[in-house]
Parts: C-alpha cells; sequence; structure tokens
C-alpha cells in the first residue's frame, strides 16, 4: 500500500470512498530490542526499528523510529518519545516525500505555535464512554475537550467538531490558523472529543452539552456569544445541533449565534443510499458497511421503514417542505464550505457528482435564502483542499480561509 493511502485510511469520510483500519492505533515491538513503540493509526506499519533507549519495554528520550511494510521501508520518526509514544517535537517523514514536523503529543501530531501550545488545555470530563462517541485514543474511556483560551476578557468562543474518526489533535493542527488566531483576537477555542456516530443522537447531544458547559464555567465563558462549527459529520452536527438550539432552547446548552460546516452531510437518507450504492460496487467495503449499520442502529431501520428519524436527523431534507429542520436556520447565519471539484473526485476516487456534498449543501442554502435568510451563504473553495501531511484532498479543512472565517466570526459577536 502506498503511504498516501495510508494516511488517507486515518479519515473515514462521510463524503467518499475511503478505506476503514483500526483507528485507535497499535502497540509494536522491535524485535531485535523488544522495545514497544505505538503507532498511530495512519501509518502502515508491519515492523519497525527504534534506534534510542527502551525503558520499561517501551522507548523513551531522541532516536529514530523506521517503519516498514514486508520489509520495505515505509515512514520514519525522529523525536523525543516518551513511554513509546512520539512526544515534543520531532518530524515523520514518509517514502512519498510528505513529511510532519512540529509537535507530537502522546503520540499524535498537535501543531500549535507555542505560546498556543503553552495554553492549550485537556479537560476530562465526568463521563464514561461507554458507547464510543470517541475512538482514537486507545482503551481510554475518559472523554475530554480541548480549550484554547487567551488571557484577559474572552470576546466569545468557537466551538470545533471533528469528523467521522478525526482526533481532536488532527483536527487542531489541520485548524491551526484558525485556531491561532482566534486566540490573538481574544476568542477562546473549544474542540470536543467526538468523532463518532453519523445521527445526533439525545446521548451526543447530551456529552456536548456537558462539554460546552464545563468550558463555560471553566474559563469563565460569555454564553450569549458561540459560533459552532465542524468538519464533515462535524459539520452535519454544528448545523444539526444550532436548529435543535433555535427550535428547543432548553435542549443544548448554547444558542450559537453563527454555524459553519467544513464540507459536511446534510440529508442522512442520501448518505444512506449512497452507502448502498457504494456496497453494491465494492461488497464488504468497511465504510457503507459502517454508515448502514450506523444509520439503521440508531435511526431504528432503513429510510423506507422510519423516513420520519431520517428526517429529525437531518439537518437538511430535500424532499420536505422548507428543508426539514433548516427551517430552523432560517435567522442563524450559516456558512457552508466545498471545494467542488468533480474532476478530482472522478479521477481519484471514482466517485460522480451523485455522491458529493455539494448537491444536498447548495439546496439547502438555497432553501435558506428563499426563507428570507440573507446570511446563508454557500463558498465554493475551489482548487484551496490540501490535508496536513501535504497531499491534494478536496475534503479538508484547508479550504476554509481561517483571515476570512474569523473576520465573519467577529461580526457575529458583535
Amino acid at each position: 500500500m502506498k503511504i498516501i493511502s495510508a494516511i488517507l485510511s486515518l479519515l473515514l469520510l462521510l463524503s467518499n470512498p475511503s478505506y476503514a483500519q483500526d483507528a485507535t492505533g497499535k502497540w509494536m515491538k522491535d524485535k531485535r530490542s523488544g522495545c514497544s513503540v505505538w503507532i498511530a493509526p495512519q501509518y502502515a506499519t508491519d515492523s519497525i526499528s527504534w534506534s534510542g533507549k527502551c525503558t520499561k519495554g517501551k522507548a523513551e528520550g531522541p532516536g529514530t523510529l523506521q517503519c516498514f511494510v514486508q520489509g520495505e521501508p515505509k515512514s520514519q520518526y525522529t523525536g523525543m518519545m516518551q513511554s513509546g509514544k512520539p512526544q515534543g517535537e520531532g518530524v515523520y517523514t514518509f517514502g512519498s516525500g510528505l513529511k510532519l514536523e512540529g509537535h507530537f503529543e502522546q503520540g499524535v501530531f498537535l501543531n500549535l505555535r507555542k505560546d498556543c501550545l503553552a495554553a492549550l488545555k485537556k479537560q476530562y470530563i465526568p463521563v464514561e464512554d461507554e458507547t464510543n462517541f470517541y475512538i482514537g485514543d486507545e482503551n481510554d474511556r475518559r472523554l475530554y475537550y480541548h480549550a484554547l483560551v487567551p488571557a484577559g476578557t474572552v470576546k466569545g468562543f468557537i466551538v470545533l467538531l471533528p469528523g467521522t474518526w478525526q482526533s481532536t489533535e488532527h483536527l487542531i493542527s489541520s485548524a491551526k490558523a484558525i485556531c491561532e488566531l482566534a486566540y490573538d483576537q481574544g476568542i477562546a477555542v473549544i474542540v470536543l472529543s467526538v468523532n463518532q456516530r453519523i445521527t445526533l443522537t439525545d446521548e451526543l447531544r447530551s456529552v456536548m452539552n456537558t462539554m460546552i458547559s464545563d468550558a463555560m464555567i471553566q474559563f469563565k465563558l460569555p454564553q450569549d456569544k458561540c459560533v459552532m462549527g465542524g468538519w464533515s459529520a462535524g459539520g452535519l452536527f454544528s448545523l444539526r445541533y444550532t436548529e435543535l438550539a433555535n427550535e428547543q432552547p432548553g435542549k443544548t446548552a448554547v444558542k450559537p449565534l453563527a454555524v459553519f460546516s467544513c464540507d459536511g452531510p446534510c440529508d442522512i437518507k442520501n448518505i444512506y443510499y449512497s452507502f448502498q450504492r457504494k456496497l453494491k460496487q465494492q461488497p464488504g467495503a468497511a465504510e457503507p458497511t459502517y454508515g448502514i449499520r450506523e444509520l439503521e442502529q440508531y435511526c431504528g431501520g432503513t429510510p423506507d421503514a422510519v423516513p420520519e428519524r431520517y428526517v429529525y436527523y437531518s439537518c437538511y431534507s430535500h424532499d420536505q417542505p422548507e428543508g426539514g429542520n433548516a427551517r430552523f436556520l432560517n435567522k442563524t447565519a450559516v456558512r457552508i464550505y466545498n471545494d467542488v471539484d468533480p474532476v478530482w473526485w472522478m479521477e481519484n476516487r471514482g466517485v460522480d457528482m451523485y455522491e458529493l456534498n455539494a448537491l444536498d449543501q447548495t439546496a439547502m442554502i438555497i432553501a435558506l435564502q428563499q426563507m428570507g435568510n440573507t446570511q446563508a451563504e454557500f463558498i465554493n473553495a475551489f482548487g484551496k483542499g490540501y490535508r496536513i501531511e501535504g497531499f491534494r484532498h478536496p475534503h479538508s479543512w484547508s479550504i476554509i480561509d481561517p483571515e476570512e472565517l474569523l473576520q465573519w466570526i467577529k461580526e457575529q459577536l458583535k
């Protein structure tokens, strides 16, 4: 497998075919020294070697980790290790020439400016993760949020939600400029550890409420100055959470002043049918198998059997009057970002436009505009999609212009 394919498999995306894997990472042992190292899920590896010290059976201190697949070198980490995991400054280099260079936290790339890293807090909440709202942190059942809070008076805060399988650290690194600009301008950033579910269930909403409420108490954040946004499934959840806040304020910890989605899906029913088409093309494929299982479990059946449940969990329904739940955003500033590049999807994923999120996204924005929402925008960031690992991908945080987004957020917070 090529290393780019290995990196891609980290993020099981709702808008395109990808390849699932063990998203929790794994421990591997250097057969020569017996020293163990934790390998993050995005790095294809079947054997390793470690050049540094070994303490209590795990890599420790400075050294070089070499990762192999069938005897061929595929990636290399040079830097500090702590208890078997990359910790501190280091660089991961891949055979393709791509690299991640900067700060690593517990084996995961966490790239922020030094002053922002020093201010970043990881706050655990007293809720056990019994149904896997968040995976990628080994067997840790604790739920948490990352908080980047500037000193002095906080003007407002942004809640950011990861996509399916995306770690909070990967989100922060991907949205590095957004986080740093917000910090510089007196705006806090809260990143929630929720990267499972395709449906915003009552249980998931309750967990989000607990995290947001805890952050407001711990860091004295102004409840009436919140903007919410997310990537992929996190974008869907951001929109749906804001709809619930407008429809039934008692159900949410905050009522966001504005909401944005970074290429998130909208109509759950269409996602289900998309998964069905993918399974016909690739029987047994992991992503559509997972997606259909999730939707049938949490919606209680198929779209034909329980259509009202699919409408409930969708932030927009194409076959419903006023777009279904979209009507609850008719007085809220809404932005949906996409990098609409059908040629890329055709050539790189064999995907046609029926499978892209942009169809429902544009329809949702038009529906809102027809309801009189003059602050509903679809932003096509054509050609701007690149992952932090360096490769082109339209489904990426980079489609958002950080400076322009922060200016928009500041206007909403006024």
